[in-house]
């Protein structure tokens, strides 16, 4: 007589119970802790980067933030109250962040525990080694006993971790396999701390230094300063730094070729730490501080006399912006001293060029080689509301009126007169250098994080999970059947020549058995 064991149907008409807040709750736990939503906000925080060099960042420029809200005055508030001109210092990237640590964590904890029951557990029995489609089965005249020590024999020549149950041998290998997937999702969250500690406790900073002049680590010394949340100035490392020379050189048609400055680290008391050509991709690194070459300009020495022979503005030094494209220079010299005041704007060429040698026809044109300096002044006289915040590199014209009606042209060495009767001098040529200073703590622990990475990656690629059972009964003429079964959790179309040669070997192993007829 037949037994229907099925549960017995719903009444008709109601409606399976709903899910309470419990259920939903641990529903949504174990989506938050599943590898697959760790790596989805892995994704989500590598886009979320990206936008930190799409859009200019407060901390590494301003100035392209400057300049980015005065060329989209609609646009730019949007993105500051969004937070993308500080993207990796806004909540919603911290929280990203922080979302995809717990994540991390909470999946680690489980697979962690996972693991080590798997490796204090013994190798599971086999059951009917028929049911299996890796088999291989032999006869031999070697008792069964014999057989199976042959077996035990080569599983453990194969490091196969072995167990008896009952006349049937189980063995297992591959956990490492388990365990450097586990130390490969180990080094991400290592990764993820060291960045954060670097980020944190970390800062980078820009300056400027010209030839010949000696620099020091303090916070006003630096042009712009984007510290870590729990980095403060006292922190600085004490050391100067000493431009001794810069030199920049282009290819045959013009084009950036290098830029280097030869630097000199000093302590506070001006003892030589040590020295160095800094390049673009040859930092120089100082007290834990890594000192990057970033860019470059030129620094035209101006002064400035009155009619009466007064000195106005005394050899100064005019640090002016550069134009990587056609590589002149901008800057400004602000006379506060004149009545009314006078401001003047620079724009000096390394290498004027005039028409016809132009190309395209334009009127004149500029060599990036600093082979015929060229200081361009147009002046200005009003009012310089200097007073007012405002850029060292451009003048305020909106209370000055031109002064004369062309500008002047002067050489190094050269003085010139302005329609109101002042000097301007061109009295020598220097260069600059813009230096990235970083400090960032957190690199040993991304150091350690990549060799942990690298060290669970490769075995998880190569070693492969693997369960093998043999048994050995008589045959009924003095000697044994062997049987052979397995299964693979990786690799499946390799494991049949793998346990082929396995049989070989029990065979081979069991012919070595001493002869029971003598």
């Amino acid at each position: 007589m037949a037994v229907d064991v099925r549960p017995p149907a719903a009444p008709s008409g109601r409606r399976p119970p709903r899910p309470g807040l419990g259920d939903t709750l641990r529903q949504a736990w174990r989506e938050y802790r599943s590898m697959r939503t760790a790596l989805v906000l892995l994704v989500v925080l590598a886009a979320a980067s990206i936008l930190g060099s799409l859009f200019p960042q407060e901390g590494l420029s301003p100035q392209r933030v400057d300049q980015y809200f005065a060329d989209h005055p609609a646009l730019a508030p949007v993105l500051e109250r969004l937070g993308l001109f500080d993207v990796f210092g806004s909540a919603w990237y911290m929280a990203i962040y922080l979302a995809l640590l717990g994540a991390l964590v909470a999946c680690l904890v489980p697979r962690s525990r996972a693991l080590y029951r798997v490796l204090r557990s013994r190798p599971p029995r086999g059951g009917d080694l028929s049911r299996y489609r890796t088999r291989a089965s032999f006869q031999t005249s070697a008792a069964p006993d014999e057989a199976m020590a042959a077996a035990r024999r080569v599983l453990r020549r194969s490091r196969y971790r072995l167990a008896d149950h009952d006349g049937e041998l189980a063995g297992e290998k591959g956990f490492l396999r388990e365990a450097s997937s586990l130390l490969f999702h180990v080094s991400l969250l290592v990764l993820l701390v060291g960045l954060a500690y670097g980020k944190g406790y970390g800062y980078r900073g820009q300056a400027a230094i010209v030839e010949g002049e000696t620099w020091a680590n303090a916070r006003v010394g630096y042009d712009s300063f984007s510290p870590g949340r729990f980095f403060g100035p006292e922190r600085l490392a004490p050391f100067q730094l000493r431009l001794e020379e810069f030199t920049n050189s282009f290819h045959p048609d013009n084009t950036p070729r290098e830029f280097a400055s030869r630097l000199t680290a000093l302590d506070l008391d001006g003892r030589q730490l040590q020295s160095q050509r800094v390049a673009p991709n040859r930092p120089m690194t100082v007290d834990g501080v890594r000192i990057f070459q970033s860019d470059y300009g030129y620094v035209p020495v101006v002064r400035v006399q009155g009619k009466d022979g007064r000195d106005l503005v005394a050899a100064q030094e005019v640090l002016t912006l550069r134009d990587p494209a056609s590589e002149w220079s901008t800057g400004a010299v602000k006379v506060t001293r004149a009545d009314p005041q006078v401001g003047l704007e620079l724009t000096m060429f390394t290498g004027l060029v005039t028409a016809p040698d132009c190309p395209g026809g334009a009127p004149f044109c500029n060599d990036p080689r600093l082979v015929r300096p060229v200081l361009v002044v147009l002046a200005y006289q009003g009012d310089l509301q200097a007073d007012r915040a405002q850029s060292v590199f451009t003048l305020d014209r909106s209370r000055l009126e031109l002064l004369g009606d062309r500008p002047l042209l002067l050489v190094p060495g050269q003085s010139k007169e302005l329609a109101n009767g002042m000097v301007v001098s061109f009295t020598d040529l220097k260069q600059y250098s813009v230096l990235t200073l970083a400090r960032d703590p957190g690199v040993p622990v991304v150091a350690v994080a990549a060799g942990l990475l690298l060290g669970g990656l490769v075995p998880s690629l190569y070693v492969t999970r693997r369960r093998v059972w043999a048994r050995a009964v008589p045959d009924g003429a003095g000697g044994a059947r062997v049987e052979l079964a397995g299964l693979a959790l990786q690799g499946k179309a390799a494991f049949e020549d793998e346990l082929a040669r396995l049989a070989e070997q029990v065979r081979r192993g069991t012919l070595d058995a001493p002869d029971r007829s003598r």
